[in-house]
């Protein structure tokens, strides 16, 4: 991630942050790349699921 890259500023529940904060850790990742992760893997069952149902 490049510090170019776009901010994205948003509420979420504390005990979702708590919740992604705690999986951050444990997988070794900081917050922020825990979200990317978590959201490209989103985006590859999305686009595997529209694979499956063409």
């Amino acid at each position: 991630m490049s510090r170019k890259d776009p901010q994205v500023n948003m509420r979420i529940p504390a005990d979702l942050l708590d919740y992604l904060a705690k999986t951050a850790e444990a997988n070794h990742r900081s917050r922020t790349a825990e979200v990317i992760y978590r959201l490209e893997q989103s985006r590859i069952q999305d686009e595997q699921g529209k694979q499956a149902s063409a």
